[in-house]
């Protein structure tokens, strides 16, 4: 049974009950008559051939309170996409698969390079965002839902509670983020657990009560990849085009609507995602800071850098310098709280490998900060949607055809 907790932000609904799917499955098919829901899954070809999508695919078969389906993808080609179209026909929902390097809509992302609106980079930012384009154009949703494909503990009940808050007519909510525990016979989520939570709290202990901050530092699991929103919302929030997706998103959300329209839900389980390499082995002479986890800490951190400079603050050196040593200590002060967390409920707990993790994640947030000093760093942003239709009168009724063209 979860807690009733409330943070002094952002506000929390908690799983206290089990009510039924059915019951709920008829609420929501009937708000979704005044706002229908649109649910995005970004994917990577690989992920069709994988062992979780097969899973999500059953469940979906049996939601009836979505309207359309759009799976955004890439990293694939024609022959792959054929096979793709083929993997997803058997959901009964009507649904479109965005091919984002394909041929259709490489050519509307370069005329878009060339008009100076943004480029093509490939990912899950790219992904999300041309979903939300293609939606937005078709003109027939009210909410969007997103999760990611590769949940292997997948549930339709999850859906139920990830949709209910922005749907509900007595609820007034433009956004609404998931939280969940990642654990089997351990604690996985080290990103989250070992970087995200103790430089946030390193982040308010250097430079102060900032509201965003604080305001972050409410969310339970601000990685998660599962959250809906509106519509009108989704037209007004850009999107980060790097691994600071999730954290670059929360910000853009606090700067576009009210705190009070912003909660997170518990979806009630332990998420079985894919778990990622850390980024370097253990007889490596140095971490290697571009790829695995450390890569996406790194960008996490300069997204925050980002975030944090323009509300105002200076960030300087010897700031900076004292940041990285305090997070170090908060994270290491976790690791105590993590392993007694571990003992009391019988999961194993690897102290020297979470120890081996902050020490990478402390190097990928010294090469942030360096890199956020010397190089003039900038987020790489995709512009809202409102700018981009704006930009280019026309391609709304473009980006339908072209991606109701691939689906023929």
């Amino acid at each position: 049974m979860s807690d009733f907790y409330q943070h002094r932000l952002v506000t929390t609904l908690h799983q206290l009950a089990e009510p039924s799917f059915n019951d709920q499955q008829e609420q929501l098919k009937k708000y979704a008559r005044d706002k229908p829901i649109t649910l995005v899954m970004p994917a990577l070809y690989s992920e069709v051939e994988g062992p979780a999508l097969p899973g999500i695919l059953e469940h979906l078969e049996k939601v009836e309170f979505i309207n359309e389906v759009v799976i955004s993808m890439n990293r694939m080609d024609s022959d792959q996409f054929k096979k793709a179209k083929e993997f997803f026909s058997r959901l009964p929902q009507k649904h479109f698969i965005i091919w984002n390097d394909g041929p259709r809509v490489s050519e509307i992302y370069n005329e878009l390079k060339e008009a100076q609106i943004t480029e093509y980079i490939p990912g899950k930012g790219c992904n999300v965002w041309m979903a939300y384009g293609f939606i937005l154009a078709r003109g027939n949703a009210g909410i969007i839902a997103m999760h990611d494909s590769d949940i292997l503990s997948y549930h339709r009940e999850m859906l139920v509670r990830l949709c209910m808050p922005t749907a509900h007519p007595g609820l007034e909510y433009d956004y609404c983020k998931s939280y969940y525990g990642r654990v089997s016979d351990r604690m996985y989520g080290r990103v989250t657990r070992l970087f995200v939570i103790p430089l946030l709290r390193a982040l308010i202990k250097v430079y102060g009560n900032l509201r965003m901050l604080e305001y972050l530092e409410d969310f339970r699991y601000p990685l998660s990849g599962e959250f809906s929103i509106s519509t009108d919302l989704a037209r007004r929030v850009g999107m980060p085009g790097d691994w600071g997706l999730e954290v670059g998103m929360l910000v853009e959300v606090y700067h576009n609507t009210t705190v009070k329209g912003i909660c997170q839900v518990d979806l009630g389980s332990n998420f079985e995602h894919k778990h990622q390499h850390l980024g370097h082995q253990h007889d490596d002479p140095e971490p290697t800071i571009d790829k695995g986890l450390m890569k996406m800490a790194r960008e996490i951190a300069l997204s925050l850098f980002s975030s944090i400079t323009s509300e105002g603050v200076v960030m300087d050196s010897g700031s900076l310098k004292a940041l990285r040593l305090t997070y170090e200590r908060i994270a290491k002060e976790l690791i105590q709280r993590y392993h007694d967390d571990s003992t009391v409920n019988g999961l194993k707990y690897y102290r020297h490998e979470e120890a081996e993790a902050v020490e990478a994640f402390s190097a990928s947030l010294n090469n942030a900060i360096r890199v956020f000093t010397t190089e003039g760093y900038k987020v790489r942003q995709i512009p809202n949607w409102n700018r981009t239709f704006s930009a280019v009168p026309d391609l709304a009724d473009r980006l339908k055809e072209v991606i109701e063209a691939d689906n023929e």
